[in-house]
């Protein structure tokens, strides 16, 4: 094993659960052993094991009904020798950390003495948290220097004053004080000093062949609460600075605060000073701060601290609130340790208006204060400055903000007003460089979504991004607006890294710079590096939907299902009740083994109403879509043509168009894909910029048509325009279109080397995906297409 590994141990029963706790490591960066062969059993077999206890860094039993069930067993032994282990360690070396999986009482466990004088870690349902991952990277990756007992200080936490308790080697220590004979021994969290990446081998054992598990079918209802929360950093009862690695004794998350404005439509407002003081933290290098998109799902959350610290893997939370009256402010604030419910420091600010950045700031400060976080000179600088002397200015900017923070970064109508209300605001003050960074960023992603293409609207972009730069070339908020536009607005990949590098080294603890950096690289086709830092991102904001969503992406594009579907699972986590996520799961499961019986066993869960929502007719069109069910298809469409939410419609129709022609309705897809030409030339306005969906779509209508050489020629302009060297993520696309023309025009060995060069390279079009694909329609039976679909390096990890 290597030098920092993890030996699982678990009963044959609970292999399932022991493989999805596997695979979660894996996504977090830990290099999983997951070896069918070791199964055969004997003397080998069994040294082999223990030479992997003996030279494991951790030890993590899986205890379980299954093991309570089993007095005797394989995993028994396996766990006698991880003790036996421990009397060879000095004292306060981590070691063992058992992991419980249901509901099994710790006190009637049947387990060694050993592992009740240690933390439990629960995970329900074997589903494991961005906490419980946070939490075993720390100590696998802890020099096992720091984790030693030394005096005055266990594991490397500190004691209060008095006498030390013995701590047995191999074993994360307990809180001091004696515990009454009556109550269960009080618990430290499984934190140990030291931050590193070192990754960690599990290496998983496999004592009889178990039966192959159903695959799992999510629930239909929320899933428990405690879910999210289940890998949870417990309270030590200790002062938080001195029980916690510095990495989270420095972590806060800052809730969204409340609104007292007897005005509720100054909501916005409250938002803005909450994202501000965000930002402002953020500036501070020692802290961790967890992201605005993160925090707000906790707004009005009923969760206790303890909870909330524990999802989010967060040492302290900062709750407040903002009254407006007037041309008068008062923002309060209070920090909570969220491991004793501590209310470690409280404060109000009743000022002017025009006062409220050196609120902020003030805040700021004594945060980092409290947390024993060290402010450069720079810093304060920073923390110091007055974006506008115009509270006019300021509260339109906070009005763009929020309209965007509100929709999706492609939604046009948002976009819109957010322009109108920050060139208001410039026109209040011109020397506002943050705005005019903004408004930079609202011209880019117009031009990114092909919203408006124009001439015209380029050069806004870069009037405004100029003037920003002019006005304030060091300010955090103009790199990081600099940079996404750089990346939206010309793919100019050079100056955006440069951005969002300056920034990571700016503000190595926030998580933005090295999720921008990350979609950055893999647009350049640089597939390792960007996962590197999708992990680093989400490491530090372990419950962020986006970074989850775009590392699930990451995963799905290079075929490691196994980190895909522990991802995939994290999402269910952290959105519990959510149908399209928990499809998206069953989904994945089909393209990582091309079964098709999770997503049907998901579809009969479903109550009627579930079904007939926009969510469930979604899933049932595209369902039938993928198995060529023409007619469920049609009852669907003609009834919803476009699902609002979850389908495009210049994608609704062309597939639409496809699915007549291969269904036998010739004369239906003719009209359908005439009518998307004539909408399509329509909207290009003559001699105009031709843009890039737009232009893949009409291919795709010509196809349909027979206009085959039309539509191949077309596909070959927009290479030229977007090469795989310029764009390695949408460029794929282009190719798969092309597969399918050619498949249309019944040119098969076209299509099939088409195909052949898009499975040698990262895509969204993996081998299962394609056999449910309008290509396979027309390719299935055909020898050289099942051949290239049956050869297993097309369905092999690529990185």
């Amino acid at each position: 094993m290597t030098p920092a590994s993890i030996f699982l141990s678990y009963a044959r029963e609970d292999a399932p659960s022991a493989r999805r706790i596997a695979e979660a490591l894996r996504a977090s960066g830990h290099e999983v052993w997951f070896d069918e062969n070791e199964l055969r059993g004997g003397d080998a077999w069994d040294a082999k094991i223990r030479r992997q206890i003996r030279e494991c860094t951790l030890f993590l039993p899986i205890i379980s009904a299954q093991t309570q069930a089993r007095p005797e067993g394989y995993f028994r032994r396996e766990w006698k020798l991880a003790v036996e282990r421990t009397h060879d360690m000095a004292a306060g070396i981590a070691f063992l950390v058992p992991i419980v999986i249901d509901d099994t009482v710790e006190g009637d466990a049947l387990v060694p003495e050993e592992f009740l004088r240690v933390q439990w870690t629960r995970l329900p349902g074997a589903l494991p948290s961005p906490a419980f991952l946070q939490q075993v990277g720390r100590l696998v990756a802890a020099p096992r220097g720091l984790v030693r007992a030394t005096p005055g200080t266990s594991g490397g936490h500190a004691r209060p004053a008095g006498p030390s308790p013995a701590v047995a080697p191999g074993q994360v220590p307990e809180a001091t004080g004696s515990a009454p004979a009556t109550k269960k021994p009080r618990r430290t969290p499984l934190i140990l000093a030291g931050i590193g990446a070192a990754v960690a081998t599990v290496f998983l054992v496999l004592r009889d062949r178990p039966t192959p598990a159903p695959h799992p079918v999510p629930a239909t209802t929320a899933a428990p609460a405690a879910a999210a929360g289940a890998a949870a950093v417990p309270a030590s009862g200790a002062p938080a600075p001195a029980t916690a690695t510095a990495e989270l004794a420095k972590s806060i998350a800052v809730l969204p605060f409340a609104n007292m404005s007897e005005d509720k439509e100054n909501g916005f407002f409250t938002d803005g000073v909450h994202e501000d003081i965000l930002t402002n933290l953020a500036l501070i290098r020692d802290l961790k701060v967890i992201s605005r998109t993160t925090v707000v799902r906790y707004r009005d959350s009923k969760k206790s601290m303890r909870e909330i610290g524990d999802e989010l893997g967060v040492a302290y939370v900062l709750e407040g609130s903002v009254r407006r009256v007037g041309s008068r402010v008062r923002v309060t604030g209070q920090l909570i340790n969220t491991r004793t419910d501590e209310h470690v420091w409280a404060k109000s600010y009743d000022r002017d208006l025009t006062d409220i950045f050196a609120i902020q700031a003030a805040l700021a400060q004594e945060i980092a204060g409290a947390l024993a976080a060290a402010i450069s000179p720079e810093t304060r600088q920073q923390l110091a400055r007055r974006p506008t002397e115009n509270p006019a200015a300021y509260e339109l900017y906070l009005r763009a903000r929020d309209v965007r923070n509100r929709a999706p970064t492609s939604d046009r109508k948002a976009l819109e007003d957010a322009e109108t209300f920050l060139k208001a605001a410039l026109d209040l003050d011109r020397k506002f460089a943050i705005a005019w960074g903004e408004l930079a960023v609202v011209h880019s992603l117009r031009l990114f979504w092909e919203q408006d293409i124009s001439p015209a609207r380029r050069q806004q972009a870069e009037a405004a991004a100029a003037e920003a730069r002019r006005l304030a070339p060091d300010a955090p908020e103009v790199i990081r607006s600099l940079g996404t536009y750089a990346y939206y607005a010309f793919r100019d990949y050079d100056q955006a890294t440069a951005a969002f590098q300056r920034i990571i080294a700016q503000q190595p603890n926030d998580a933005s710079g090295h999720a921008s950096l990350a979609l950055i690289l893999r647009r350049q086709g640089r597939w390792n590096e960007s996962i590197a830092s999708q992990r680093r991102a989400v490491e530090l904001d372990p419950a962020n939907i986006s970074y989850l969503r775009n590392q699930l992406s990451t995963y799905t594009h290079v075929r490691r299902w196994n980190e895909a579907r522990a991802v995939q699972q994290l999402l269910i986590v952290l959105l519990p009740g959510d149908l399209y996520e928990q499809y998206q799961a069953c989904e994945l499961e089909y393209e990582a083994t091309g079964d098709l019986t999770p997503i049907r066993s998901y579809l009969a869960k479903l109550t009627p109403e579930m079904r007939d929502g926009p969510a469930g007719r979604f899933i049932r069109k595209n369902l039938a879509r993928e198995l060529g069910d023409y007619a469920a298809f049609r009852a669907i469409h003609e009834v919803d043509p476009v699902i609002a939410g979850f389908e495009q419609r210049e994608i609704a129709v062309w597939q639409a168009a496809v699915m007549h022609l291969l269904h036998g309705q010739p004369a239906l897809a003719r009209e359908t894909a005439e009518g998307l030409l004539k909408e399509l030339n329509e909207r290009q306005s003559a001699g105009g910029p031709r843009e890039m969906r737009a232009q893949q779509t009409r291919a795709l209508a010509l196809a349909v048509l027979g206009r085959t050489d039309e539509a191949l020629n077309l596909l070959g302009e927009l290479d030229a325009i977007l090469p795989e060297s310029r764009d390695a993520l949408d460029s794929s696309f282009n190719a798969w279109a092309r597969a399918l023309v050619l498949a249309l025009a019944d040119r098969k060995e076209e299509a099939v080397e088409e195909l052949r060069g898009l499975l040698a390279k990262p895509t969204r079009f993996g081998v299962h995906r394609i056999r449910a694909s309008f290509v396979a329609h027309k390719l299935r039976g055909y020898a050289p297409f099942e051949a290239l679909l049956a050869d297993p390096k097309h369905h092999a990890p690529l990185y």
